[in-house]
This record gives C-alpha cells, sequence and structure tokens, in this order.
C-alpha cells in the first residue's frame, strides 16, 4: 500500500503536461482519469488501487494543494461551459 508521500512524489515526477490532461479528464470523465493515475503509478513502479487514489486527492484537496494549478484556456472554457476558442483566444 503506498503512502500520500509517495503519491506526492509520484505526481510530483509526471510532467505537467500529463499533470494537465489528467485534470482535464477529471473533469470530464473522473472514473477514468483515476483509473489513468492508477496506470501512470504502475509505470513508475508503485502499486495504488483506485480507492488508495481517491482517498489520495481527497486529502491532498483538503490540505489546499490544488489551489495553485493553473489551468490553460481550453480548460477554462471546458469548466466554464464556453466554446471555442480562435488563434487569437477569443470564444467563437
Amino acid at each position: 500500500m503506498a503512502t500520500l508521500e509517495e503519491f506526492k512524489a509520484m505526481r510530483d515526477a509526471v510532467p505537467m503536461s500529463v499533470q494537465g490532461e489528467l485534470f482535464k479528464l477529471m473533469t470530464a470523465d473522473p472514473d477514468a482519469s483515476i483509473q489513468r493515475m492508477v496506470e501512470i503509478a504502475a509505470e513508475k513502479g508503485m502499486t495504488v488501487t483506485a480507492d488508495e487514489v481517491r482517498g489520495f486527492l481527497r486529502q491532498m484537496d483538503d490540505d489546499d494543494e490544488f489551489d495553485d494549478f493553473e489551468l490553460d484556456a481550453v480548460a477554462l472554457a471546458a469548466i466554464a461551459g464556453g466554446g471555442e476558442f480562435s488563434s487569437a483566444g477569443q470564444n467563437c
């Protein structure tokens, strides 16, 4: 069983681009995102269950560890329910 600290260390080793993709997936399909986190952990040699990931994410959220996550324009639009963006960065 992995610890929260081991999970955090594994998360820190994942490129920000992958973390951003996981965040976007979490907003669209939380179960798929959690399963992908389990797979990434396994690729890094860590055994963790989906329930453990949920618990770790809950604890990290309770500790306000996601407050500094910067979203790109596409993620912001998806969360806000906006349309697609043009190359100029404005809603179409």
